[in-house]
């Protein structure tokens, strides 16, 4: 930490600076999950996460990144313990003031200066966050609703078997169609942004859809691990359970050159490399 700057903080504010608690990051995917809202916010170089139950309101889970020093640091730790089982509205009530006030050594002289402009960030972060919940817990409600009926389809035998009802009433060609129209949805778009694509090759009776990888996709070493993975992931949830997905070995028509016609080869042929 700079001379300068340490030397108007308190002993706190250094010491959780240099070992905070709850430094770290909550993704997306992690939220969705779980059925929880997200809320991410950022001021200045402060960002932090939220994860919010939406049935209850309460904070279950928080992280922060900074990459501004020790005031942010300690301001976010803090925060982040103190707003543990809070609702929204409860946490839209914490003031900076009390933040920094549990940070002093002594009652009496400040852990932080007061024009610090940490101070007036992390005020307008309290309040962005309190102003993003709404929106955020409308999309954790929706992704849950979402979430319910893929496990209803895909994990339950009532579900299974409305699904199994449906699927066998279509033919192949409208099969290949909602397949087809998933794709397009979530994958293509992706795929061809990396300069690649796929092609369906046959989908059989026996539910195995066999796919040929185009332009990159052909020669990535993802496209038979997590890229295959998702693919079949996505069909299973939103098209038919019971999806495999098999994409094409490149190598499967290949058919080596017979030695007798490869000049050279064999006794009679001498190669024109060596031809007098």
């Amino acid at each position: 930490m700079n001379e300068e700057v340490t030397s108007t903080l308190s002993t706190k504010v250094q010491e959780i600076a240099k070992a905070p608690k709850y430094r770290g990051a909550i993704f997306q995917i992690e939220a969705d999950e779980k059925g929880l809202a997200l809320v991410d916010c950022k001021e200045g170089s402060l960002k932090v996460y939220l994860m919010i139950d939406p049935d209850s309101d309460k904070v279950l889970e928080t992280r922060f990144f900074t990459y501004g020093g020790p005031i942010f640091t300690a301001l976010a730790d803090v925060f982040c313990r103190m707003i543990q089982q809070k609702t929204i509205d409860e946490l839209a009530q914490v003031k900076v003031e009390d933040i920094e006030e549990s940070l002093r050594d002594n009652p009496d002289v400040r852990a932080i200066p007061e024009n610090a402009p940490e101070i007036f960030q992390m005020k307008t972060l309290i309040a962005r966050i309190a102003e993003t919940y709404p929106e955020k817990k409308g999309q954790a409600i929706l992704v849950r609703t979402q979430m319910e009926a893929i496990r209803y389809r895909t994990q339950t035998a009532e579900g299974r078997a409305e699904a199994d009802k449906e699927w066998n009433a279509l033919t192949k060609v409208q099969r290949i169609e909602r397949i087809e129209e998933w794709l397009h949805k979530t994958v293509r778009g992706t795929l061809q942004g990396d300069g690649g694509d796929l092609e369906i090759l046959n989908l059989t009776d026996d539910n195995r859809l066999q796919i040929r990888y185009q332009g990159a996709c052909a020669g990535c070493g993802s496209a038979m691990g997590g890229t295959l993975f998702y693919i079949e992931d996505e069909l299973k949830n939103n098209v038919y359970y019971n999806l495999t997905v098999e994409p094409e070995d490149p190598l499967a028509n290949y058919q080596p050159p017979n030695a007798a016609d490869i000049p050279g080869l064999d006794d009679n042929t001498t190669p024109k490399t060596l031809t007098p």
